[in-house]
């Protein structure tokens, strides 16, 4: 397959999911999921789906098992929008790079602040201490 065609059906498989799961599908386990990606097989017979969901790390895995158990559900509503000879076999799974880039971020912001913290200290330690060479005349 080439590589525009593959591009341009990852591109409508993950839209298509994205609102067959904010609007056809009714299971409750399955909490806030954001479809992220679609990378479908060369031969078109799979199709990994990463997905990134809001919640602990307990809602995380719950809702991936309610998608893993709608998946059927799921190709079949993908069937009826998109034709294909074969619609792929989904395989859901977690991008945990949102997860990681967030603490990433939260780690910078705890070391600026750190930083301006010390900088404060200091200024305020240099402006209480007297000159020596002022003292010393």
């Amino acid at each position: 397959m080439r590589p525009i065609r593959k591009a341009r059906l990852a591109s409508l498989i993950k839209e298509e999911i994205s609102l067959i799961l904010q609007g056809e599908l009714k299971d409750p386990r399955i909490g806030f999921v954001s479809v992220l990606a679609a990378e479908p097989t060369e031969d078109l017979k799979e199709c990994k789906v990463f997905v990134s969901i809001l919640g602990s790390e307990g809602e995380q895995r719950t809702s991936l098992r309610g998608l893993e158990a709608a998946r059927g559900k799921i190709q079949s509503l993908l069937r009826n929008r998109v034709r294909l000879r074969e619609t792929p076999i989904l395989r859901f799974t977690l991008d945990e790079s949102f997860q990681k880039t967030q603490d990433i971020e939260e780690k910078i912001r705890l070391a600026r602040e750190a930083d301006e913290a010390a900088a404060r200290e200091r200024e305020s330690r240099d402006k209480s201490e007297p000159a020596d060479s002022e003292d010393q005349s």
